[in-house]
């Protein structure tokens, strides 16, 4: 009886073992033909030393994203002081990632350098500036191109000249002054100016092309009897006429006070 109980034990135990010795391959976990140094120390190094490199970039363009925003919200606050509408609704900001900016090099065919990123990227910092009207997009326009500090690169009037599938929105491409401790750097902002309606027809545009390139349960959906382009100018246009509506009510009501 003792001897059939050791034997089971061992039995048990060998197949125990072979479970253990079964440890899983770091080679493969990743694609055939990929080198991979799974070193600690060496992964420790070089997650450090991009680090270092990559957060003194991302730290200046955050301060010029920060500045920029301190400059919109005085002039919020100055209407504010002064008992009138505030033509800003809210303001959002967005940083890119070290991967969005390394994407963006390979997609424009650029050397893949910090250089190359630094002189031809000009949103990795980017803020986007809602207003209640048309006419506070252009007075905000006009607010910071009187700003003398500020070195206007480019803007894209897309309110004047609406894109084909109906996108409307002012861009405009900055340089704005970040002081460090020894000299003062001119660093690129993107901004988007644009009103309620526009801002609800862009984020309601980009779920449903998300959706329809994109589509978790890996449906393909089938968008070819539909001409997208066409439905998204139409949604635009019906949206943009009530939007001058109340504008133009808005307009009378001010005159009256």
């Amino acid at each position: 009886m003792i001897s059939r109980s050791l034997k089971k034990l061992t039995r048990r135990n060998k197949a125990s073992y072979k479970k253990v010795e079964n440890n899983i391959e770091v080679t493969a976990l990743v694609p055939a033909n990929t080198t991979v140094n799974d070193d600690m120390e060496y992964i420790a190094d070089i997650t450090d030393q991009f680090s270092a490199t990559m957060d003194p970039i991302l730290r200046m363009y955050s301060a010029a994203m920060s500045a920029t925003t301190a400059r919109l919200e005085i002039i919020k606050d100055e209407f504010k002081y002064r008992k009138l509408r505030v033509p800003i609704h809210h303001i959002d900001t967005r940083l890119k990632s070290a991967s969005s900016i390394l994407g963006k090099l390979q997609k424009k065919s650029l050397a893949l350098t910090l250089t190359a990123a630094c002189n031809n990227i000009f949103d990795i910092a980017g803020i986007r500036v809602i207003c209640p009207y048309i006419k506070d997009v252009y007075l905000i326009r006009d607010r910071l191109m009187a700003q003398d500090d500020i070195y206007i690169m480019e803007i894209k009037d897309y309110i004047a000249q609406p894109k084909k599938n109906g996108y409307r929105s002012l861009h405009m491409t900055i340089r704005v002054p970040v002081y460090f401790m020894n000299k003062k750097q001119m660093v690129p902002v993107e901004l988007q100016l644009r009103t309620l309606s526009m801002d609800l027809w862009a984020s309601l545009e980009h779920d449903l092309l998300y959706k329809s390139l994109y589509d978790d349960n890996e449906k393909k959906l089938d968008i070819r009897d539909i001409d997208i382009e066409k439905e998204l100018k139409e949604c635009s246009e019906l949206i943009y006429t009530a939007e001058a509506k109340m504008e133009k009510l808005n307009a009378c009501l001010e005159d009256m006070q």
